[in-house]
């Protein structure tokens, strides 16, 4: 089973089949594929069951038929092999954009209907895109440059001059790039099927039809003003991993920035952490108007699809924008923020929250990494653990990294990715986080060793990025009111957390339990070390 692989070629499979969420059903039972290699393959991982076409079919079977480059006849074998209302969906890798027309007359002379056309970016072959959009508009390049915030020399004209360059260089990438269509079977309505006693030849639930009936149904009531006339949608399809999940923008079709954001589950593991996320963002929307964090808007199945609809936040992620000039007014403006968000609460004694926040984590780092642990470092961690007084109790994010946050017009923050947070958490474990990314950043670290440098420099108050990360944490202490001798502990069990992430992805990776070596190279593990082995 494609299932029991290493995460690295589940993941690649399961992108080259992203295509399946602009269809009206992501999750066939039944496919039969007209192509071979990586595509039958990414088919077979997303279907029930998948028929080759070497093999004898039925007809009226299948929900979705795939093929690449398809002629009259094969074509006709996909027709026929399809149940009325079932989806096809190609690739014409040979066709540049005056060409579309003949794909539509082909599709329509068998008769197929309801074709769409898609565009992949930035991969012309398909295999790994990042973001799919309708084919009659390609990459925005001019919605990125909408989002930037222009002072100083660079003024309107030189804005409006960029702008029409992205739209020549846009038309030269659609030439000769590869046309996704999607096409359906047509289907008898309800009062024809009973006519003709065919019940089965109704036209089955509709996924993408299904959504945007909840999204025109809220769209005032969420605040976005008047139901637009038409709604565009632009897919996101990024991420390193297949629990990654899938993110559909949708705008009005006057203004071209997405006034919300749908995450979508890519694999079943995702259910979990993707209501996770939903469930979060509704309780933060009790505590009034937080800025920067996304409002949940719906969590609801959509034939048989779970879907979490959030207000889509605009800006530039601030990984892009890092550099040595602005690291310094980056990370004081993070901080501010986890401050603000955390506020003054009072502390809490240890008793109250322990057992729930701090014992668990230790013991799943022993079980996990146990065979490998240094026992003194390990005695040395506990104990310096249990110094913890009383802390006042906060929500944690859980992955305030650069690349989850964004820099809006404004100059303000905003944070993706709620689905890790802990709404009864810990102070300054995600400021400690943040910190130490942006390190990583700034000093380009790559390898293992890099890593552990990187960290060693910001613990060193003389260096730039600890000259920044000692400012930031003592105004962090300020604001919150916490004292200088809680941060080697609290910066211990931030590494101890985030190694229960990673070791599930370990396991993901080697498909099954991880060896020694394997264990060896985890980030996380190696960054403990260096703390407690600080002077």
């Amino acid at each position: 089973m494609l299932n029991d692989q290493p995460e690295e070629v589940r993941n690649r499979l399961l992108r080259r089949a992203d295509w399946r969420f602009l269809l009206p059903n992501p999750n066939p039972t039944n496919s039969i594929c007209f192509a071979n290699g990586s595509l039958a393959k990414a088919v077979g991982l997303i279907s029930t069951t998948m028929v080759e076409t070497t093999a004898d079919y039925p007809s009226n079977k299948f929900d979705l038929a795939v093929a690449v480059d398809p002629d009259i006849a094969t074509l006709k074998r996909a027709w026929s092999a399809l149940a009325p209302g079932g989806s096809l969906y190609t690739e014409w890798h040979s066709y540049w954009v005056p060409r579309v027309r003949q794909i539509r007359k082909r599709l329509e002379a068998v008769g197929f209907e309801e074709i769409n056309y898609f565009s992949a970016r930035p991969n012309p072959d398909l295999t790994t895109p990042e973001v799919w959009l309708p084919y009659k508009t390609p990459l925005d390049l001019n919605g990125f440059l909408a989002n930037l915030k222009c002072t100083g020399k660079l003024g309107s004209p030189v804005v409006r001059a960029l702008r029409q360059l992205a739209r020549f260089l846009n038309s030269l990438i659609s030439l000769g790039s590869p046309v996704s269509v999607a096409a359906r079977k047509k289907a008898f309505s309800a009062e024809r099927a009973r006519k003709t006693r065919n019940p089965s030849a109704v036209i089955p639930s509709d996924f993408r039809n299904e959504l945007m009936k909840t999204i025109r149904a809220g769209w005032s009531e969420w605040g976005f003003g008047e139901t637009p006339k038409r709604l565009e949608w632009m897919l996101l399809t990024g991420g390193q991993r297949s629990i990654s999940k899938v993110v559909a923008v949708v705008s009005g079709d006057e203004d071209k920035k997405g006034q919300l954001a749908i995450k979508i589950p890519r694999v079943f593991e995702s259910i979990s952490s993707l209501t996770r996320e939903a469930e979060n963002l509704r309780t933060l929307s009790t505590k009034g108007n937080l800025p920067g964090v996304p409002k949940l808007l719906f969590c609801q199945q959509h034939t048989g699809v779970l879907t979490v609809g959030e207000t889509f936040l605009a800006g530039i992620p601030l990984f892009k924008l890092l550099c040595h000039d602005n690291c310094r007014d980056l990370a004081l403006t993070a901080t501010r923020w986890l401050a603000d968000f955390a506020g003054r609460a009072e502390p809490i004694p240890p008793a109250t929250w322990r057992k729930r926040l701090i014992d668990p984590v230790i013991a799943d780092f022993d079980a996990s990494f146990g065979p490998i642990l240094d026992t003194g470092l390990f005695r040395t961690s506990t104990d310096c653990l249990a110094t913890l007084g009383p802390l006042p109790i906060v929500c944690e994010q859980r992955d305030f990294a650069p690349w989850n946050l964004l820099i809006t017009d404004a100059g303000n923050l905003a944070v993706l990715d709620w689905e890790s947070s802990e709404l009864q958490g810990l102070p300054a474990l995600d400021l400690i986080y943040f910190l130490t990314y942006m390190t990583f950043s700034l000093n380009k670290a790559k390898s293992l060793d890099d890593f552990q440098h990187s960290y060693s420099a910001m613990l060193n108050p003389s260096t730039l990025s600890g000259s920044i990360a000692d400012e930031c944490l003592r105004l962090y202490l300020i604001q919150t009111g916490l004292s200088p001798a809680l941060l080697r502990p609290l910066r211990l069990l931030t590494w101890l957390i985030h190694s229960r992430s990673e070791y599930q992805r370990l396991v993901a990776d080697s498909a099954g339990k991880p060896v020694r070596d394997t264990l060896r190279r985890s980030l996380f593990l190696n960054l403990w070390e260096t703390e407690l082995r600080q002077n």
